[in-house]
């Protein structure tokens, strides 16, 4: 199948799974779960299902609501584009070997696996029963990480509006990044696999919780612990570090930014999440040209 038209389907399944994030971000607000038809949150009538296309019906009704004419937050376009452009960068991370004309293919066993790179070959140089496996696993780590970036958008999306990372998303994470790491050990039968990516989550949730106790809570919070024990377990070692890094590097500007300008004063609390959430793409992304970069200029 033809690159674009893989690129096109992840696309449109992130849209529609954006849409799906939108209703869980509103209802996690609510405290409302997941059952029953979406409903208007002024006017409360249900929403018909030729108004419920992403983007498109939002396009259509001009932004508002069909019945009682209320504004329709950004929220629901921004998120479904984002996450659609998401899963489409995503997918040729994990599609190698699949015939797909893509210069990321097989680059995923090198970027998510830095410290393990020599025990994993190259798809064109491995034998039959070692291209079944590797196979089998971009299909679990393709499944795992399109969770992930779910999970994580919103994150992002609640952590910036509420300033806290719901419990409900999180620990589904770390089950599933447990999970994850298990079905990786597994089918690359190599334990540093599992000790380097445990490790990392334990270190980097650990370097949290001290920054959390130092400061009383006012430097990071216990869904921040959390989140970077859940980037440490599935990004590993050094992906970790670079996550950790970009994610600092940005709240520092951000918040240098809003000082200057005046939209936050000395003192003032920032939501993290969004920051470390970035960071965790950034990491899962570029990691192999950071990494590159890094032994140019330094090593």
């Amino acid at each position: 199948m033809h690159l674009y038209i893989v690129l096109t389907l992840f696309f449109l399944a992130g849209l529609i799974i954006g849409s799906f994030l939108n209703a869980l971000i509103y209802r996690l607000e609510i405290g409302r779960g997941l059952g029953g038809r979406s409903f208007c949150p002024k006017c409360k009538k249900e929403i018909k299902w030729y108004d419920l296309f992403p983007v498109v019906s939002w396009l259509v009704l001009g932004g508002k609501c069909r019945y009682c004419k209320a504004n329709i937050s950004d929220q629901y376009p921004l998120v479904e584009l984002a996450t659609g452009f998401l899963f489409a960068a995503i997918g040729p991370h994990f599609l190698s070997g699949a015939g797909l004309d893509s210069g990321q293919a097989g680059s995923f066993f090198i970027h998510f696996s830095a410290s393990t790179l020599t025990v994993i070959p190259a798809p064109s140089s491995v034998i039959p029963a070692q291209a079944g496996i590797q196979s089998m696993l971009g299909i679990f780590n393709l499944l795992f990480w399109l969770v992930f970036a779910a999970g994580l958008a919103a994150i992002f999306v609640y952590d910036l509006k509420h300033q806290i990372i719901p419990n409900e998303i999180i620990y589904t994470l770390l089950v599933l990044g447990l999970v994850f790491v298990g079905v990786n050990t597994a089918l690359l039968g190599h334990y540093q696999y599992l000790i380097d990516h445990l490790l990392s989550g334990l270190v980097a949730g650990g370097f949290f919780y001290i920054l959390a106790m130092i400061s009383g809570g006012k430097w990071m919070g216990g869904g921040d612990i959390k989140l970077v024990a859940f980037m440490g377990l599935v990004l590993g070692w050094p992906g970790i570090i670079v996550a950790l890094y970009a994610g600092f590097i940005l709240g520092a500007v951000f918040g240098a930014i809003s000082l200057v300008s005046g939209q936050k004063k000395l003192g003032s609390k920032i939501p993290f999440g969004p920051f470390l959430v970035t960071g965790t793409f950034i990491s899962f992304f570029f990691l192999v040209q950071i990494l590159a970069v890094y032994g140019r200029m330094f090593l």
